[in-house]
């Protein structure tokens, strides 16, 4: 089960997240980072959640077990996400099976390391309100 959480909460179980797993702290924001007015979720465990910010963007989403991420994107969609970043790579692959598509692309910071994509969800994808 997924449940609305505080600021806090969110960004101490994001901050454990990234200490525990490389991976999760390459693919997310530092938790400081992380916006104080958006909506947070996190799974009953505290183990998994996201972030949905005022305009729809999800953010943050992190889930230490494996087998989450669906549920966890189905989760935001019906929340309100339909907008998102990410870095090139498996990711954008991955939410165009939920119907995002890429609306922009920008070169990464660093030079060398993927390019940051743009996307929404598109039309036929949205979810009624």
């Amino acid at each position: 089960m997924i449940r609305l959480t505080s600021s806090a909460r969110y960004k101490l179980a994001l901050r454990t997240a990234r200490a525990r797993s490389g991976r999760i702290a390459d693919a997310t924001s530092k938790p400081e980072e992380m916006p104080d007015d958006a909506r947070y979720y996190l799974t009953a465990d505290a183990e998994s959640g996201f972030g949905v910010t005022p305009d729809g963007t999800l953010i943050g989403l992190f889930s230490l077990p494996k087998g989450r991420g669906t549920a966890l994107v189905q989760a935001a969609i019906s929340r309100g996400a339909y907008l998102l970043d990410c870095f090139d790579g498996f990711l954008p692959t991955y939410y165009r099976t939920f119907g995002f598509v890429e609306t922009e692309r920008v070169a990464n910071w660093t030079p060398g390391e993927p390019d940051v994509v743009f996307m929404a969800l598109s039309a036929d994808h949205a979810v009624a309100a």
